[in-house]
């Protein structure tokens, strides 16, 4: 909770997005700064001190701080705090970061997707933002049924989110492997007593008053599944983002798995009507988020903008990708592991490997 000498993630991410922008005065090491930083919908000034200067010139190191409101942040929250008790006795009103960029990493936030209102008495689309990371799940809510999509680690908010709307009956499943966090689809199913459900190629299962069917979509992974709901609405997992698509090289095999991709953006996904919505599992910056709050795009307008549509040739998307792709960071390879039920994490560093923006898109483009 947000207090005078405190503020919690949401409340800054809402001053940041609706142009009620504090100063933020990042006090971490170098590296830490120049890898990940908090992202904002609207730009605001984020400047960074490092701690240790505070600690070797107190004086100058205030000198470099605006003196109107500012946010410290650090990792865990624990040396920001100290920096804004010190900002706070030189006059200048300043706030901690409760949690750091830890508690921004983890941060979820269940949107509504919008949809035609002659739509929305027979069912319901959120969208669950983990920011820090920019990654996305999903809820499907109808008639008392709920279906969860990619669910993170953080169980207790969807668990909270199907209470609150009086969900009797939910199926849990991942579109694929994640290499970037670990899933929460195993410990969300166990918590809710759920289905931990895995569907095959052309399977479906009906929620409430839709029928959500599942598309086999290998490429970025060879096992990677799309959802499409209600025929109009695909949750594309790691396939197809809004700017990019699934990186195929996570498994050391990219001209194998980028000539699969090939086939599922040309053919399996060729039947697919250019109003569909897609709906992704993650996103690179804040630009993809859209005047909705939500990251989703027309099938037809990802067709016409992206370069990986475009291309007719196999064996030129796969030199495509392989210009595109770059080295995985190096827990990938471990958190699959981990998401495959071959291992176990403690809970330290588990949040350790998660750290960061993911890195799951290849973008001819970039």
């Amino acid at each position: 909770m947000s207090t005078a000498t405190e503020i919690d993630v949401k409340e800054l991410l809402a001053k940041i997005d609706s142009g009620r922008r504090p100063t933020l005065l990042d006090v971490r090491n170098d590296d830490e700064f120049g890898n990940w930083k908090i992202e904002g919908r609207a730009g605001f000034e984020i400047i960074h001190v490092p701690y240790f200067d505070f600690i070797e010139d107190e004086q100058a190191a205030i000198e470099r701080v605006p003196a109107h409101e500012v946010v410290v942040v650090c990792a865990k929250g624990g040396s920001s705090e100290m920096v804004a008790d010190i900002l706070r006795g030189a006059g200048i009103p300043a706030r901690n970061l409760i949690g750091g960029m830890i508690a921004y990493g983890e941060y979820l936030e269940p949107l509504k997707v919008p949809r035609p209102r002659d739509e929305e008495g027979d069912f319901e689309i959120w969208q669950f933002n983990r920011r820090g990371k920019g990654c996305l799940s999903y809820a499907i809510l109808s008639e008392g049924d709920a279906i969860v999509v990619d669910p993170s680690r953080a169980i207790d908010v969807y668990a909270s989110f199907l209470e609150q709307s009086g969900v009797r009956k939910v199926h849990v499943l991942d579109t694929h492997v994640h290499a970037d966090h670990v899933s929460g689809s195993r410990s969300l199913a166990e918590r809710l007593g759920a289905d931990h459900t895995s569907m095959k190629g052309g399977e479906s299962i009906r929620v409430g008053k839709i029928l959500f069917q599942a598309i086999a979509t290998p490429g970025h992974t060879p096992n990677s599944f799309c959802f499409l709901a209600a025929g109009r609405y695909l949750l594309s997992g790691d396939t197809l983002f809004t700017k990019s698509v699934g990186r195929p090289d996570l498994g050391g095999q990219v001209v194998e798995w980028s000539l699969d991709l090939f086939d599922t953006l040309k053919d399996r996904l060729g039947t697919l009507s250019d109003s569909t919505l897609v709906l992704p599992a993650h996103y690179s910056d804040m630009t993809e988020i859209d005047p909705n709050d939500v990251v989703a795009a027309r099938l037809g307008q990802l067709r016409h903008d992206l370069p990986e549509f475009k291309v007719h040739d196999p064996n030129r998307f796969s030199e495509m990708m392989l210009q595109a792709v770059r080295t995985p960071p190096p827990e990938y390879a471990r958190i699959i592991d981990v998401n495959l039920g071959n291992s176990t994490i403690d809970a330290d560093l588990m949040v350790q490997w998660e750290l960061g923006k993911n890195a799951c898109a290849a973008s001819a483009q970039h």
